[in-house]
């Protein structure tokens, strides 16, 4: 992205005040994760959860859950805290706070398919990187998460122009970048950085949600990228995406996904066709079975 491009952006997010702030619960959390573990606040932390009682009952309900829980009943803020550790309660945080941040924010982008891919996504990427042991796994759900939070910016800022983008990407059926810079002249992976920067989060994350959509752009493409990057591509495969499949090609095609992890993870390459093609799949109906616990009846009316 060019400079007057990033300073033209910058300024209209800015001024725009229908784009939510970073919750207190979500800087502290990424504050408290920034500092040496003989520095974070414990019960800071818990009292800033437990303060909003919809998003205390969410996460525990969470915890609680297949994909979550990992020993005994969780019943408090604190026993989630001290059950999964601060960086699961983080990735819980955000997954239950981001979508009530936006519920107010008007755009054409659906908003529960939005964060069904979003969080289809985050599950994929992290998935895959328990899989292959990763580097960096405590980065990986949340960099899924997060990955297209610039569509949102872009539904928000441009109302026109990005609604032209959904209706030609959905009739081409080709990638939301590849339409929004022919007709925006640049992408939501860039508006994202540029939110993720205004919202002071981690550079390795601002770098994962500029360049998810072409990791080789990337100077050193890191395990996360990469892995939000397939798995971006697996979910709009396998019926996570925006509403339609990407045209048929063998860029889009599952064996050309997993083929394009084995040089960096060398646990990819023993896998079968048969294997990889079940594990995805499994882990894209974990991703469907949390979307379905996070937009619950009762979520869906805040």
């Amino acid at each position: 992205m060019n400079l007057v491009t990033y300073d033209i952006l910058t300024q209209r997010i800015k001024q725009l005040g229908n784009l939510p702030a970073m919750p207190a619960v979500l800087a502290t959390l990424c504050d408290a994760l920034s500092q040496k573990s003989s520095k974070i606040d414990l019960d800071q932390i818990i009292r800033h959860i437990s303060y909003d009682k919809s998003l205390a009952a969410q996460c525990l309900r969470l915890a609680n859950s297949a994909l979550f829980r990992q020993r005994g009943d969780v019943v408090s803020v604190k026993d989630a805290v001290l059950a999964l550790g601060l960086w699961r309660i983080r990735d819980l945080v955000f997954s239950c706070s981001l979508p009530m941040m936006f519920s107010n924010v008007n755009t054409n982008v659906g908003k529960e398919v939005f964060w069904r891919h979003a969080l289809g996504t985050a599950v994929v990427a992290q998935g895959l990187g328990e899989e292959f042991g990763a580097k960096s796994l405590e980065d990986i759900y949340l960099a899924g998460l997060l990955h297209d939070i610039g569509v949102l910016v872009n539904g928000v800022l441009f109302v026109e122009d990005f609604r032209d983008v959904l209706e030609e990407a959905q009739r081409k059926r080709a990638p939301l970048e590849e339409i929004e810079k022919s007709i925006m002249g640049f992408s939501h992976a860039e508006s994202g950085r540029i939110l993720s920067e205004l919202w002071r989060l981690p550079e390795e994350l601002a770098d994962v949600i500029e360049h998810h959509c072409d990791p080789q752009k990337q100077p050193a493409p890191s395990d996360t990228t990469l892995l939000v990057h397939a798995a971006d591509l697996v979910c709009q495969k396998l019926g996570l995406g925006y509403g339609y499949e990407l045209q048929s090609s063998e860029a889009a095609s599952l064996p050309h996904i997993w083929e394009s992890l084995c040089p960096r993870f060398p646990a990819a390459r023993p896998f079968t066709e048969a294997a990889y093609s079940g594990l995805l799949h499994h882990l894209v109906s974990a991703a469907e079975n949390l979307a379905d616990q996070v937009f619950t009846p009762a979520m869906a009316t805040r």
